[in-house]
């Protein structure tokens, strides 16, 4: 029994420190959700819960392009099929024209219709535009982020559709300025036979051009909606990881707060009785002097 060090007191103490720092882990840990609050709790756990978490944010913003890439080829899709059907009536309008029982008057009653459906084909093709990108009157190709990671990417290549950039092709795959669609509203004369083959001609090499686009961006649709299904598929595989990993176990966690609890509440039981030892030290201290 020693009066300056009591040994007994201190231990519980030292005891009950250890068990109030692990119940405010647990507490912690209950609060927060999670089991890896700190990187100290887990240096390895934590480095692979962000790298896991850095993927599933990638996915779910790849997610986002690709949804927006369903609509870019919708909004294309539905703009070539008002082409396509405005052409379908320009051909019956030219093979109208070549009907010998027209007159003067009905052939530029005929061409006045095919000059004001060719312009409502040029304002559809100016006009079409998905958050502000042109998409059938210009040149160029967009690459489409669709996946977390670098290199996983779609590219969109967009065609000008435009009246002089649309007709028959020549041999390098150029439009023959004398075969397009600018030719025919301008120049062509509906009167002459030679004309009205001309004119057939032109307007079937331009219904190809948009057939052959539109089926290529149907295509792309169809790429763009299955990258769309493997992403949320791999995002909630990737999640379900990372939850393994990050995530507390709260009936686990509770068990430990409450045990936990209950030392704490014996260690403080226990020092109001190991800090009396002193007095007892006294007591016999005082027998002595009495003796």
């Amino acid at each position: 029994m020693r009066l300056n060090h009591n040994l007994s007191s201190l231990n519980i103490y030292r005891e009950y420190s250890k068990t109030l720092k692990a119940n405010s882990k647990a507490l912690s840990h209950i609060s927060t959700g999670e089991k890896v609050v700190k990187a100290s709790e887990g240096p390895n756990t934590i480095a692979k819960s962000e790298r896991m978490r850095l993927q599933i944010r990638g996915m779910q913003m790849s997610q986002r392009n690709v949804q927006d890439g369903i609509s870019m080829m919708q909004t294309a899709d539905g703009s070539l099929s008002s082409l396509s059907s405005i052409l379908n009536r320009v051909r019956e309008l030219v093979v109208q024209a070549g009907s010998g029982s027209n007159n003067d008057e009905d052939k530029e009653q005929i061409k006045g219709e095919i000059n004001q459906m060719l312009d409502g084909y040029n304002q559809i093709v100016k006009d079409t535009e998905f958050n502000g990108v042109k998409l059938l009157s210009v040149e160029d190709e967009k690459t489409m982020q669709s996946g977390a990671n670098s290199g996983e990417s779609i590219n969109i290549t967009f065609k000008d559709l435009s009246l002089d950039k649309v007709g028959v092709l020549n041999p390098d795959n150029s439009v023959d300025s004398d075969k397009s669609l600018k030719k025919l509203r301008e120049e062509l004369d509906l009167s002459k036979p030679e004309d009205i083959s001309k004119a057939l001609e032109i307007v079937d090499a331009a219904s190809n051009s948009i057939i052959d686009l539109r089926s290529k961006y149907g295509a792309l649709s169809n790429k763009f909606e299955s990258t769309f299904d493997n992403l949320g598929e791999f995002e909630a595989s990737t999640q379900k990881c990372e939850s393994r990993i990050r995530d507390a176990d709260i009936a686990e966690e509770m068990i430990q707060f409450t045990r936990t609890g209950v030392l704490i509440e014996a260690g403080n039981a226990m020092m109001v009785q190991s800090n009396k030892f002193p007095q007892d030290v006294l007591r016999i201290l005082e027998n002595v002097r009495s003796r």
